[in-house]
């Protein structure tokens, strides 16, 4: 029977290429939110085992030739990334000043900052989780992957200078076991939900040393087979990639065991591209081959063109579809205008240095210090832009006392943390998540007004009660889990200790803590919460700050915004065309949600009789619909379907007071 060669020579493997097209189109595709490929994500493991390979192989061609310089290498690989990914970024950074908001900026240029010092993916991780609601706001997020590629770049010629000189069998023994403990870390950060792990370089390592592995293994094993198990390899490959692209989805637990599943695909696929006979085709074809060689600077543009696509509202199918068009358009045009002649350039290392890193690096810093001199350029925006930023652009939670007073596991400083008429001997404190904070103007003006000490100890996601479920439903939450109990004990266990507050207000996102499973198989919520856990632990807590002589007032949130209005008042300044949009939605839409919210407190109102109840909920809403202004002051903060910005902070008080005359007093006329 006819056998192939021994695969993998020096010479160039136009499948390789074909193999990267596979792999960009799966993530362009999920990014574009193609629910056949939700996990096309893997694309991007894909491409790991791919670079680990080539990177490789090209390495180990160069000391066996004695030409391999590490200066040289990495001049190499600066002048190949560089060039596009500069271009993208200020194309990105161009359309954020004239269509993002200014504090989106500010982070978008640290953002920058970020890709160039090679640490986008720490700088991201820090700012959001992959698949998170807020995730499709960072217009760079898909850089975390070029950072883990540069500085696997940065580790593994120095590794392979170190194992250069070692026999064969050694260093293939080294690399695999480097490649198991890898694994294994991997696994184990995603098992123990350790922040980052999706990320960080150490939970992907080993999905590029698949391709490290794979090329000692070749050059200690070459492998001599039948034609037909070559295509038979490849084959199996494409399916396990294909299998892992439509099958997985935004809560498959990535990396750990199930990325080594498309890792292995690409293995497959490579070993067997080089002796297939029939199947070859599939990867080396003029349309892949030319996809794959421009893989890079389509990956690069098409996440900003997305990110483009949807902040001017452009969400539908067809959008993201043209978004694609758009991105393989600027694609071509980059790789022939751009990538292709820096690459090829005369340049010596120390000029590539200093064009292509040094320089940029430089212009990011000035900007980034002229951003924070002129509260992100906002000095040169027109004035409407300047009121909208002022009312939407910032929260209470941005403001220096927050730092203090918000989200502390302990009980924060009273004489700090007071708001309201201090002096005053009438104390009150004020529990509950971050809808309790962002109302903390809201309290300011009450406890002014009424004469009240309002003493504020809330925290992110955290229930106002004393025991909160102390594992999480969610391993991801399991640290806020603990935070959040410990929280709970210290505030209540404090507020029970001060015989002179007389009042509790509670807030929250009420809902947020409410399980609404039935039957045996139930599950905890993402916090940890079972069916009626909310109301039993509200009433635990209510009954013995009732015991002490406190009376719980409770405020009943405010509506959601629908995704369509997130950002509707703003982009009625920012956007072309939005000026007159009505940034309103039915009141039967909020009253969906409030439901849940009444239950819970409905409830426990009739449990505890001397409890208050203040409906802040309805204040936006008329009879017909509720809006995300009030007297054209935008309510909601950017990018936040919410929380309130500071205008929205600025004015609920008195819309609540207007909306419900003669509510507070009746709350309040128990108190001593």
């Amino acid at each position: 029977m006819t056998t192939a060669p021994a695969p993998h020579s020096t010479r160039y493997l136009p499948e390789i290429d074909g193999l990267r097209a596979l792999a960009v189109v799966l993530v362009l595709l999920c990014h574009a939110r193609f629910s056949a490929v939700a996990g096309g994500y893997i694309g991007v493991d894909v491409f790991f085992v791919i670079s680990g390979y080539v990177v490789c192989r090209s390495i180990l061609d160069g000391q066996q030739a004695d030409t391999f310089s590490l200066k040289q290498f990495y001049t190499r690989r600066l002048k190949r990334l560089a060039p596009a990914l500069l271009l993208v970024m200020a194309a990105t950074l161009v359309f954020c000043l004239v269509y993002n908001f200014p504090g989106s900026n500010l982070t978008l240029l640290k953002s920058i900052r970020a890709v160039l010092l090679l640490n986008a993916n720490i700088f991201l991780a820090r700012q959001t989780g992959y698949f998170d609601l807020q995730a499709d706001k960072h217009p760079l997020l898909h850089t975390w992957s070029l950072s883990v590629e540069e500085q696997f770049y940065l580790v593994v010629p120095l590794l392979l200078i170190l194992v250069a000189r070692l026999r064969a069998s050694v260093k293939l023994a080294l690399v695999a076991g480097l490649w198991a403990a890898a694994l294994a870390w991997s696994w184990s950060d995603v098992s123990r939900a350790t922040p980052g792990a999706y990320f960080y370089l150490q939970g992907r390592l080993f999905e590029l040393l698949c391709g490290v592995v794979l090329v000692f293994a070749l050059r200690s094993f070459p492998v001599t087979a039948r034609r037909a198990w070559y295509d038979v390899l490849l084959l199996a490959g494409l399916a396990v990639i294909l299998v892992c692209g439509s099958r997985y989805h935004a809560s498959t637990t990535m990396p750990g065991i199930n990325a080594l599943w498309p890792c292995l695909g690409a293995v497959l696929v490579i070993v067997g591209i080089e002796g297939a006979r029939y199947c070859r085709g599939l990867l080396n074809n003029r349309v892949a081959v030319f996809l794959g060689k421009i893989s890079y600077v389509l990956y690069l543009w098409h996440w900003p063109v997305i990110f483009a696509f949807g902040r001017l509202g452009w969400h539908s199918a067809g959008a993201m579809t043209a978004a694609l068009g758009l991105s393989l358009v600027l694609a071509v045009a980059t790789h022939y205008l751009v990538e292709n002649p820096l690459r090829r350039a005369r340049w010596s290392p120390l000029k590539t240095f200093v064009l292509l890193f040094l320089l940029p690096v430089l212009t990011v810093v000035v900007l980034l210090q002229v951003a924070r001199k002129t509260d992100n350029f906002m000095a040169w925006y027109p004035a409407r832009y300047q009121q909208d930023n002022a009312e939407a652009g910032s929260t209470v939670f941005d403001r220096p006392r927050a730092k203090q007073c918000w989200s502390q596991v302990g009980v924060t400083p009273a004489a700090q943390c007071t708001v309201g008429n201090a002096a005053s001997p009438r104390k009150a404190v004020l529990l509950g998540d971050s809808h309790a904070y962002h109302l903390i103007d809201f309290m300011d003006q009450l406890g002014q007004e009424h004469g009240l000490a309002i003493h504020d100890m809330t925290f992110t996601m955290c229930a106002p009660i004393e025991n909160s479920p102390a594992r999480a439903g969610d391993p991801g939450f399991q640290q806020h889990a603990e935070e959040c109990r410990e929280h709970g004990r210290n505030t209540i266990a404090w507020v029970l200790s001060q015989p002179e507050i007389s009042l509790v207000f509670m807030s929250a996102v009420w809902d947020l803590y409410h399980n609404t499973g039935t039957g045996a198989g139930v599950q905890p919520t993402g916090h940890g919460f079972m069916p009626g856990q909310i109301n039993t632990e509200l009433a635990l807590t209510i009954s013995k700050l009732q015991a002490a002589g406190k009376r719980v007032v409770f405020l009943d949130d405010l509506p959601l915004l629908p995704v369509q209005l997130e950002n509707c008042v703003s982009n009625r300044v920012y956007l072309p065309g939005h000026a007159h949009d009505d940034c309103s939605f039915p009141r039967a839409e909020a009253d969906v949600r409030y439901r849940d919210i009444d239950a819970i407190l409905s409830d426990l109102r009739a449990r505890f009789p001397l409890t208050a109840r203040l409906h802040t909920y309805d204040v936006p809403c008329d009879a017909q619909r509720c809006h995300a202004d009030i007297a054209g002051t935008g309510l909601y903060a950017h990018n936040d379907r919410g929380h309130l910005g500071a205008g929205g902070s600025a004015i609920y008080y008195r819309a609540y007071r207007k909306r419900h005359p003669g509510e507070l007093e009746q709350a309040l006329s128990e108190l001593p």
